[in-house]
């Protein structure tokens, strides 16, 4: 049966991370306080890429300060994965940008932005990232652990299967841009802040395992 991403927030949020099947968990395993890193998605500016992009063949959306701006084009150098594509800026935060007609994927899509040089995760270790997730329907950032500071601890066996698939093989230090389809996420059912079937694009950085 299909594994979901928790909602491990205990109020409104979802952290792309653990529980399975639509049932919730309250391991709330991220590096900080559960207030803090493990307690709410962060919230979306009223600027929304949705608002701003209309008319834009892209968006592009910023895992801080979360607000999006319209493009013509990914940025120079961004690694892409069909509608989406991932840089990471100055400050050492990515950026995310989305194809406004963008067309849902179909399959599992990884692509290394970096490839680390630590340990190499295999499946079923719990690993601790940094982390920014993006629909491709709503084209805004549902969460991500540069906007709260801090990162998250997961046992990959809690994730959706996009994770689960998508994360092994990553070394410490590495960073991975994955495009992940509805069925290999929220399915169907959808969650708060993400469309039934929706598409989603992460970064993924691998901080350690274990």
């Amino acid at each position: 049966m299909i594994r979901r991403i928790a909602a491990i927030v205990a109020t409104v949020g979802l952290m792309a991370g653990l529980a399975a099947c639509g049932q919730q968990t309250d391991e709330r395993a991220s590096s900080g306080t559960a207030s803090d890193a493990a307690a709410g998605v962060v919230t979306v500016p009223s600027g929304a890429a949705s608002q701003v992009a209309a008319g834009a063949p892209y968006v592009t959306l910023d895992c801080v300060s979360l607000q999006g701006m319209p493009t013509d084009a990914p940025p120079s150098g961004a690694t892409t994965v069909g509608d989406a594509s991932a840089i990471f800026q100055p400050n050492g935060a990515p950026a995310l940008t989305i194809a406004t007609s963008n067309t849902p994927a179909t399959e599992l899509g990884v692509a290394d932005i970096k490839v680390g040089e630590g340990a190499e995760v295999q499946p079923g270790d719990t690993v601790t990232v940094d982390y920014c997730g993006a629909g491709y329907g709503g084209q805004v950032v549902f969460d991500s652990s540069w906007a709260r500071g801090q990162p998250a601890t997961f046992p990959l066996a809690n994730l959706i299967p996009g994770w689960q698939q998508g994360i092994p093989g990553m070394k410490v230090g590495g960073q991975r841009l994955l495009v992940v389809p509805g069925d290999l996420a929220y399915g169907a059912a959808g969650t708060q802040g993400i469309q039934p079937n929706e598409t989603l694009a992460f970064v993924i950085q691998l901080q350690s395992i274990g």
